[in-house]
C-alpha cells in the first residue's frame, strides 16, 4: 500500500473481473500481502475504498484526456484519440464493476457520475468552442443537450443489456464519439473528421 498509485490502480482491475460486491476486504488484503488491520485502518469501510478508486482513476483518466488535448490542438482528433487507456482496460476485462456498483452501493454510483460529469461537460464545452472558431463545429445548436447525450451514452453503455454481446468495448467507444460528432460537425469539419476515421482506421465503425 506504500505505492498509492499501483495500489489504486490494481484494485480497479480486480474490480473490474470480480465485481465490487464480490470482491472483499479478505481477498484485497490477501492480494496485497498485508493485513485486515492494516487494510482497515486505512479504510474504515469498503465504501471508502470503492470511492477512492473512483476518484483516483476519474483523475487519472481526465488527466490523460487533457494531456491529449494539449497535443492534439484539433477537437475532434482530441476526442477520438482521448479515452485509450480506459478504453484498453474496459477490452481486456469483463467488466462486472458497474453493473454491481449500481446494484449494491447505488449512492456511490450516482455520486460519482455526478462528479465526473461536471469536468467532462466543462472539457466538451470548451472544444465545440474551439471547433466552432475554427469552422469545423456548428454555431447555435443545444451544445449542452448533446454533450449529455454523449456523457449518458457513456454511462449507461456498460450496464445496457442490448450491448451485453458486444465485446469489443473500444469500438463501442469510437462509434459513441462518432455519433456524436456527426451531429455538430459543419461540411469542413466532416470533412476532417473523415480523414482522421480513415488515419485511425475506424472508416468501418
Amino acid at each position: 500500500m506504500d505505492d498509492k498509485k499501483y495500489f489504486l490502480e490494481k484494485l480497479f482491475e480486480m474490480f473490474h473481473i470480480y465485481g465490487v460486491k464480490t470482491l472483499t476486504m479478505d481477498d484485497i488484503a490477501k492480494e496485497f500481502s498485508i493485513s485486515k488491520k492494516t487494510l482497515y485502518q486505512k479504510y474504515s469501510h469498503k465504501e471508502n475504498l470503492i470511492c477512492d478508486v473512483l476518484d483516483f482513476m476519474s483523475k487519472e483518466g481526465l488527466d490523460e484526456v487533457d494531456r491529449i488535448r494539449q497535443e492534439y490542438k484539433c477537437p475532434i482528433e482530441s476526442l477520438l484519440v482521448s479515452g485509450a487507456r480506459m478504453d484498453e482496460i474496459t477490452c481486456k476485462e469483463k467488466n462486472i464493476f458497474d453493473i454491481q456498483l449500481l446494484k449494491y452501493y447505488p449512492d456511490i454510483f450516482h455520486s460519482h457520475q455526478i462528479s465526473i460529469s461536471v469536468r467532462i461537460i466543462k472539457i466538451l464545452k470548451e472544444d465545440y468552442e474551439t471547433g466552432v472558431e475554427i469552422g469545423y463545429f456548428r454555431r447555435g445548436i443545444s451544445i449542452d443537450l448533446y454533450i449529455k447525450f454523449l456523457i449518458t451514452l457513456f454511462f449507461s453503455a456498460e450496464i445496457s443489456p442490448l450491448f451485453t454481446e458486444e465485446k469489443n468495448k473500444k469500438k463501442l467507444s469510437v462509434a459513441m464519439k462518432l455519433l456524436y460528432l456527426d451531429a455538430i460537425v459543419t461540411d469542413e469539419g466532416k470533412q476532417r473528421l473523415n480523414e482522421l476515421k480513415e488515419k485511425y482506421q475506424y472508416s468501418n465503425i
